[in-house]
């Protein structure tokens, strides 16, 4: 049985966007702590992932990479939002949501291209 190609221009161009977002936005938070940057380190994935996708191996090290850099990043926000005042504590709060959520759908696409190779 033949499956869609898992990886198209559309995907590749979209992945570039994110990786160029991610970056700006980690580059930008290196001049001002209040940005912050576990939402950026998912955008990176994404990005990284949608690129590498037509190869096994790179796509387990993408994986192998980016899930504790994740889990570290999206720590990281949370202590920092537990710890801020009630403002900054909801922004940094919902951009480890923002984080999570998007960690937890690359994890299971990245599960599905695997289990389907």
């Amino acid at each position: 049985m033949a499956h869609a190609p898992l990886h198209s221009a559309a995907e590749s161009g979209i992945g570039v966007k994110l990786l160029l977002t991610g970056v700006a936005i980690v580059v930008l938070a290196q001049f001002w702590s209040a940005v912050p940057m576990a939402g950026a380190i998912a955008l990176v994935a994404w990005g990284t992932v949608l690129n590498v996708s037509q190869r096994r191996e790179l796509l387990i090290l993408a994986a192998l990479i980016y899930t504790p850099l994740g889990i570290l990043a999206v720590m990281s926000q949370v202590d920092l939002a537990m710890n801020s005042s009630l403002a900054w504590g909801l922004f940094a709060g919902l951009d480890a949501a923002l984080a999570m959520t998007l960690l937890y759908h690359l994890a299971c696409r990245t599960g599905n291209q695997l289990a389907r190779r």
